[in-house]
C-alpha cells in the first residue's frame, strides 16, 4: 500500500514540476517579447561576445550579420525548448496541439511587439518560431526511433 501512496505521490510532483517548468518558460518567452530584448540592447551581450571571439575585430556589416543570425536562432531556439517542454509535460503524445500552442504564443508575441515602439512585429518571426518548433518535433520523433 505504501509504496502505491508514494508512486502516486511522485507522480504528482513530478506533473507538479513539469507545469512549473512550463510556466518558466512561457515567461522567458514574454520577457523575450519586452523592450528588454531590443536590437540594441542585445546588441550589448553579443557584441561583447563577438569583440571576445574576434579581438582583432570584425567589419560592421559582419557583426550586423552575426548580430541579427544570434538573434534569429534564438526565435528558433527557444520555440524548439518550448515544444519539448510542452511534450515532455501537459501535451505528451499531442504533437499537433503543441504545434498549435506554439502558433498561438508566438503570434501574440509578435502582435505584442506591434503595441510597444522599440519593437518590430514580423510574420518572418513567426515562421522562424515554429520552424523551431517543427525541428524539435523531428527531434522528439528521431528520439523515439531510437
Amino acid at each position: 500500500m505504501s509504496t502505491v501512496v508514494s508512486t502516486a505521490s511522485r507522480s504528482r510532483v513530478s506533473a507538479r514540476i513539469r507545469w512549473l517548468i512550463l510556466v518558466i518558460w512561457i515567461g522567458v518567452l514574454c520577457a523575450m517579447s519586452t523592450s528588454i530584448f531590443t536590437f540594441t540592447n542585445t546588441w550589448m551581450f553579443v557584441g561583447e561576445v563577438l569583440h571576445w571571439l574576434f579581438p582583432a575585430g570584425t567589419s560592421e556589416s559582419n557583426q550586423v550579420l552575426i548580430h541579427l543570425i544570434a538573434r534569429k536562432g534564438a526565435h528558433f531556439g527557444a520555440y524548439a525548448i518550448f515544444f519539448m517542454v510542452l511534450m515532455y509535460g501537459p501535451l505528451r503524445a499531442r504533437p499537433y496541439w503543441a504545434l498549435l500552442v506554439c502558433l498561438a504564443l508566438a503570434t501574440a508575441d509578435e502582435t505584442h511587439q506591434m503595441f510597444l515602439p522599440d519593437r518590430t512585429a514580423s510574420p518572418y518571426d513567426v515562421a522562424i518560431d515554429m520552424t523551431g518548433a517543427l525541428f524539435a518535433r523531428f527531434l522528439y520523433l528521431a528520439s523515439a526511433q531510437v
